[in-house]
C-alpha cells in the first residue's frame, strides 16, 4: 500500500517538475517583441493657396518623426505625385531643406506633393510617410546692369559690361543669361546664371563689324564661342535678358550706348593729360606725319566728362586688352604718378606680344624716388640731390645726346623740378641734362655735376629697343627746332618703324 502511494507520489512530482521546466523555457526562450516602426509628421497636413497667392518657387520645408521603441536615424523624401514600391527616395540626416520647386517650362503654375517619411535605428521605414501638397507660382526673373568705376562712352573694341540677375524666387530659380549686341533677332549668346560681367573683344578689330570674344567674369580665357554683332566706328548697346528654370525671361534690359572704334593701324598716341592739352598732342602727332607715320589711333586716356572718365577702360584686364591691339605706344602726360601706376598694371600683355613703349612724363618734387610704379621701366631710381637741393633748368638748357646720331636739343621754358634718372643694368642712357641746381636755403645756383641722365632705353631679348622714356616733356626740348630728327631716331631708328 504504502508502495503504491510513493509511485502515485514520485508521479505527481515528475509532472509537476515539467511543467515548471517547460513554464521557464517560454519565460526566458519565447517569441521576442516585434519592432515598431516609426512615425513622421510635417508642419502642415494641407496647403490652400489660389492664383497670386500660390507659393513661390523657393519653398522652405519642415518636419520631424519620433520611434516608439528606439530612435530616428533621418528621412527620405521624394517628390513623386504616386509613392510606389518603385519610388526613388532620398535620403537626409536634416528635418528641414529650400527647395526650387520650378514649373515645367511653358508653366507658371504646378502642385508639387512632397512625401517624407522617417527611418528608425533598425532601418524600419515609416509605412504612412507624411505628405503635403504644395501650391507653386512661378515668377519671371529679373536683370538690370550695374555701374563700374569707369563707364567709358568711347572705347577701342575691347570693353567691359557688369550686370545682376535675380529672381524672386530666389537665384537658384535661375538657368541662364541670353546677350545680345544691338539686335535682339540675332542668336543669343548663352552665359551661365552665375556670370556677373564679361569683357567683349573684338576678333576683327580693324573691320567694321566684327565678333567679339567672351571673357566671362573675371577670366582671362575666352569662352569656345564667339558672340557676333559689334559694330565698329559706331555706337553699340549690349542687350540682357535672364531666364529661369521654367523658362520664363525677364525683359530686355539695354545698356548705356558706347562708341566702339576701329583699330586703324599698329601705333597708339596715349594723350594722358587731364585737361587733354590739344596744343602737345598736336606736336606729338606733327612730328609722326613728319616722319612718315601718317595712319595712327588717338587715346584721351584720362580725359573727363562730369567727373567721369569718358575713355578709360572699366577695368585694368580690358584697358590691357585694348594696348594689346597694337605694336607701338607713344605716351605722354604731365603726371608721372598716375601714368605709371597705369601702364604697370595694363602693358605686360603689349610687351609680351612684342610691342614697344615710348613714355613722355612729367615727374613732380612728389613723386616718390624709390617707388615700385618704376619696376616695369627701364629706370631703377630717381636721383636724390639732397633735402636742401632742387634740379632745374631754364628756357636755355641743353640736352647732350649719349649715344651718336642723336641732335643735341635744346629747352624752350623753365621748370623748376628735374628728375634725373638712374637706370638698369640692361638699359642704356640717350640723353644728359646741363641741369642747374638750386640750394633752397639761399636760392643760389650752381651747375649740376651728379647723374644727369632724363632719356633712356631698354632692350629686349633679342637686343631691339623697346621701351623708351623722359622724364621731361619732349615738347620743351625743341629750341633748336629739331623735334623732327628727335622723333626719327626715337621712332625709325629705336623701334624700327
Amino acid at each position: 500500500m504504502n508502495k503504491n502511494i510513493n509511485l502515485i507520489l514520485l508521479g505527481v512530482l515528475i509532472i509537476l517538475l515539467s511543467g515548471i521546466t517547460q513554464s521557464c523555457k517560454t519565460s526566458f526562450d519565447g517569441d521576442e517583441d516585434e519592432n515598431l516602426p516609426p512615425n513622421t509628421f510635417t508642419v502642415v497636413d494641407t496647403i490652400i493657396r489660389l492664383g497670386d497667392e500660390r507659393l513661390t518657387s523657393e519653398v522652405h520645408i519642415r518636419w520631424w518623426g519620433d520611434d516608439p521603441d528606439g530612435y530616428v536615424v533621418g528621412y527620405e523624401f521624394t517628390f513623386d505625385d504616386v509613392v510606389t514600391p518603385a519610388t526613388d527616395w532620398s535620403f537626409t540626416e536634416k528635418r528641414d531643406s529650400v527647395f526650387i520647386l520650378a514649373p515645367p517650362p511653358g508653366n507658371d503654375t504646378i502642385d508639387f506633393r512632397f512625401s517624407v517619411r522617417a527611418v528608425d535605428n533598425e532601418g524600419a521605414r515609416d509605412p504612412s510617410p507624411a505628405s503635403v501638397v504644395y501650391p507653386v507660382k512661378n515668377s519671371p526673373p529679373v536683370i538690370q546692369f550695374q555701374p563700374a568705376v569707369n563707364r567709358p562712352v568711347k572705347t577701342f573694341p575691347a570693353v567691359r559690361f557688369f550686370w545682376e540677375a535675380d529672381d524672386p524666387d530666389g537665384k537658384e530659380n535661375l538657368l541662364e543669361i541670353e546677350v545680345y549686341w544691338n539686335d535682339t533677332l540675332n542668336d543669343p549668346f548663352i552665359v551661365p546664371a552665375t556670370t556677373s560681367g564679361a569683357i567683349f573683344r573684338a576678333t576683327s578689330p580693324d573691320q567694321s563689324i566684327s565678333e567679339a570674344q567672351v571673357f566671362l567674369n573675371n577670366s582671362l580665357n575666352a569662352e569656345n564661342a564667339n558672340i557676333e554683332g559689334m559694330i565698329l566706328d559706331d555706337y553699340n548697346q549690349l542687350i540682357i535678358r535672364s531666364v529661369d528654370q521654367s523658362l520664363a525671361k525677364s525683359s530686355f534690359v539695354y545698356s548705356d550706348s558706347v562708341f566702339i572704334k576701329r583699330v586703324n593701324s599698329s601705333v597708339l598716341l596715349v594723350n594722358a593729360y587731364g585737361n587733354q592739352n590739344p596744343t602737345v598732342e598736336s606736336f606729338y602727332a606733327n612730328n609722326l606725319t613728319a616722319n612718315g607715320i601718317n595712319v595712327f589711333d588717338t587715346l584721351h586716356l584720362f580725359e573727363q566728362s562730369a567727373g567721369a572718365f569718358t575713355q578709360l577702360s572699366s577695368d585694368n584686364p580690358t584697358q590691357a586688352m585694348v594696348f594689346d591691339f597694337f605694336e607701338t605706344i607713344i605716351w605722354f602726360g604731365d603726371n608721372a604718378q598716375n601714368s605709371l601706376s597705369l601702364a604697370q598694371r595694363t602693358t605686360n600683355p603689349f610687351f609680351e606680344s612684342g610691342g614697344k613703349l615710348m613714355l613722355i612724363l612729367y615727374f613732380s618734387s612728389l613723386f616718390d624716388e624709390q617707388s615700385q610704379f618704376l619696376d616695369f621701366t627701364p629706370i631703377q631710381s630717381l636721383v636724390i640731390p639732397g633735402s636742401d637741393t632742387t634740379l632745374t633748368i631754364t628756357d636755355t638748357t641743353t640736352f647732350n645726346p649719349i649715344i651718336s646720331g642723336y641732335p643735341p636739343l635744346q629747352s624752350t621754358s623753365f621748370l623748376s623740378v628735374v628728375r634725373p634718372i638712374n637706370l638698369i643694368l640692361n638699359a642704356s642712357p640717350i640723353y644728359s641734362a646741363n641741369i642747374s641746381a638750386r640750394h633752397n636755403p639761399t636760392f643760389t645756383f650752381s651747375p649740376w655735376t651728379g647723374n644727369s641722365t632724363i632719356i633712356g632705353k631698354r632692350t629686349n631679348s633679342q637686343g631691339k629697343t623697346n621701351f623708351i622714356i623722359s622724364t621731361i616733356e619732349l615738347h620743351r626740348l625743341n629750341g633748336n627746332n629739331n623735334a623732327v630728327d628727335l622723333f626719327e631716331k626715337l621712332l625709325l631708328d629705336e623701334f624700327e618703324l
